[in-house]
């Protein structure tokens, strides 16, 4: 009886051992089957994705393109350069006569030089008023005959404004224009003909014409 108990305890250990390596086995298998699942999911996880790694598209920069209808698209014209007029010379101004009342500093009429110059065709005129002018004691140098004009106007030299005052006071003209006297003298004048004269008394056709000697 006690040798038939030996094999079978041998066999029953043997199952047992058996047992116990499928056991080990089998953890073994699902041990690494369940790393394998971990170290997929972690790939999975931190690979990056497609949208991740593209870079962002560049928009290009608009531009102009022709329209549907096959018009092209306006262009802005350019805007002109400024150009600076040119620099025109102001025409003098005439002197405007003083007030009947107004107390004018004439010099003495020995000191002043006044020549007058005839521009109608009324004969002697320059000539009469040049007498009536040295009767007042004006140095008159001798008349002359200028281009017709359209008026009588007195100029005068720089310094002399009052003075042309005073002899168109003095003549009763003082509603005649005064002027400065330009460079070449009015009239066809030359400043040889004017001479040493500060006062140019120029006759137009006029009441100074009609003037009696």
């Amino acid at each position: 009886m006690e040798s038939n108990r030996a094999p079978n305890n041998q066999m029953a250990i043997k199952g047992v051992v058996l047992v116990l390596a499928l056991i080990a086995a089998g953890a073994f298998v699902l041990a690494r089957g369940l790393d394998d699942d971990e170290d997929s999911t972690a790939v999975t996880t931190t690979q990056p994705t497609a949208e991740a790694t593209m870079a962002p598209e560049e928009i290009p920069d608009p531009v102009d393109t022709p329209a549907d209808d096959g018009s092209t698209a306006a262009t802005p014209a350019p805007v002109p350069e400024e150009t600076e007029a040119p620099a025109t010379e102001p025409a003098p101004e005439v002197t405007q006569p003083p007030a009947p009342d107004e107390e004018l500093e004439c010099r003495d009429p020995s000191t002043i030089g006044v020549l007058v110059a005839n521009g109608t065709d009324v004969t002697g005129a320059a000539g009469r008023l040049s007498g009536e002018l040295n009767a007042a004691n004006y140095v008159t140098l001798p008349p002359h005959n200028a281009s017709p004009q359209t008026g009588s106007a007195f100029y005068y030299r720089a310094g002399y404004e009052v003075d042309a005052q005073c002899i168109a006071r003095l003549l009763g003209e003082s509603e005649k224009p005064l002027w400065p006297m330009p460079d070449p003298p009015p009239g066809g004048l030359t400043l040889e003909s004017l001479g040493s004269a500060f006062i140019l008394i120029l006759i137009g056709p006029d009441s100074l014409a009609q003037r009696p000697g």
